[in-house]
């Protein structure tokens, strides 16, 4: 018995060091099968949950929750007044109850609150400050929304302000006309096809293909969450696959949440009346939490090839970052010499097997220090491809290497030549022999 446990023992701790370590340093070239799909899940939630973690999430989720709070009533506005303007509100409210029926009397109370501000601005009522508060609060939720995805994916620029008025107002179109679609069609189906013997024969199936489109709604807004808000070019099928499995997380947490209902008689004795409110709060919180968890699930699936060694890129010296960053910048400076297109930081990451967060990090670090320059993609949703900021002919591993060893503050109430002159002497003659050495151009490398 002692021998068996010993040897469980001994199985779990190699196991715990695969996942903790090996997974990546297995050759993916030698992976087949279920065994490659197996490990490339573990990888991409292993990745997801790191980065969750080394983000910060939990506290970006937090400042969401409160801006979504600010902005509840104005986006509420605008979907209505769209759906009022087809004479569909009715619809479009069922059908929020519906996707979200355990804060049905929530809604209610906001619905109302809605069809008093859309009254008082049709007699010209909201003017001034509450027109700028309403303006403001849509903006601050949708640039915190942008920003916390671009944490994710490591972009250092949030997109133009015409780009986020355009796809602002392109969601509170769209988003809407999804969800009267979604309930019309249930109605229509029911409605039309009641009596129709195809009808009866497949019933049971049908009534449970439409109980599923609050289900596949859902999937599709969280997919098109992860496919338009970063501010970088997002495969289509990872925002779809990262989209899925989110939405099914969302719906066993709500099915969760509502068989917890016992909970509420708890926080009634404390809150009384107000026991709602601290409910919502949870319930926002969790509902960021597990998008910011599918973006972070989105950004490991499309980059996954190139995390290999990610881990050791938080401890790398200074001297493999430098061979990094010569690297990225050999192939950008032949590229721009050969006339062909500039590159993404994804891109670049895939042709040199570095990884991604690296690539990333080193290319922002380039443009801080006016090497390159970032500029947008030729296409209108591609990312942002990057490119020499000066000559190439200039551009030598001793300059590269004087900016790097350079960059960041010396501003301190210390003057080293007063302090230690031998030794801040030693340190610019070992800079001066560096530079010495590396005259040869980054291009002819």
């Amino acid at each position: 018995m002692s021998n068996k446990l010993h040897t469980l023992k001994e199985k779990f701790f190699h196991f715990l060091r695969f996942l903790t370590a090996d997974i990546w340093r297995v050759d993916t070239q030698k992976e087949k099968g279920i065994r490659k799909a197996v490990n490339n899940v573990f990888r991409i939630l292993i990745l997801a949950g790191r980065g969750f973690s080394n983000n910060k999430l939990v506290m970006v989720a937090s400042g969401l929750t409160y801006f979504t709070l600010l902005a509840a009533v104005p986006i509420l506005c605008i979907l209505l007044a769209v759906a009022k303007g087809f004479n569909l509100q009715d619809m479009l409210q069922n059908e929020l109850i519906n996707i979200f029926p355990t804060h049905g009397n929530i809604l209610s109370m906001a619905f109302n609150l809605v069809e008093q501000v859309l009254v008082a601005a049709t007699k010209g009522v909201v003017i001034g400050v509450g027109i700028v508060f309403i303006i403001w609060s849509i903006f601050a939720i949708v640039n915190n929304i942008e920003r916390a995805f671009n944490i994710i994916w490591q972009v250092p620029k949030s997109r133009a302000i015409y780009r986020k008025i355009t796809d602002l107002f392109a969601s509170m179109l769209i988003i809407p006309i999804i969800l009267i679609l979604s309930s019309g069609v249930s109605i229509y189906i029911k409605t039309n096809f009641n009596n129709n013997e195809v009808w009866m024969a497949f019933s049971p199936i049908i009534n449970f293909l439409i109980k599923l489109i609050p289900y596949i709604i859902t999937c599709l807004v969280f997919s098109f969450l992860y496919l338009v808000i970063p501010n970088t070019k997002v495969r289509i099928k990872n925002a779809l696959i990262s989209g899925f499995l989110t939405g099914s997380i969302y719906h066993i947490f709500q099915f969760l949440y509502i068989n917890g209902q016992i909970w509420v008689n708890n926080y009634s004795a404390i809150y009384g009346s107000f026991a709602a409110f601290p409910l919502l709060l949870l319930w926002i919180q969790a509902l960021w939490m597990i998008v910011l968890l599918g973006g972070e699930i989105t950004y490991a699936s499309q980059n996954l090839h190139n995390f290999m060694f990610e881990k050791e890129t938080k401890n790398i010296s200074f001297r493999y970052r430098f061979y990094f960053t010569i690297v990225l910048l050999k192939d950008i400076c032949k590229g721009f010499e050969n006339g062909q297109p500039a590159l993404s930081a994804e891109e670049l990451s895939v042709r040199n097997h570095i990884p991604a967060r690296l690539t990333q990090s080193q290319l922002s670090k380039l443009c801080e220090l006016k090497i390159l320059s970032e500029m947008p993609g030729p296409e209108q949703n591609d990312a942002m491809v990057y490119q020499p900021a000066l000559d190439i002919n200039k551009i030598s591993m001793g300059m590269v290497f004087e900016k790097m060893f350079h960059s960041g503050t010396e501003d301190f109430n210390l003057n080293p030549e007063n302090h230690s002159p031998y030794l801040w002497q030693a340190i610019r003659d070992m800079e001066d022999f560096a530079q010495q050495k590396s005259d040869m151009l980054i291009k002819n490398l």
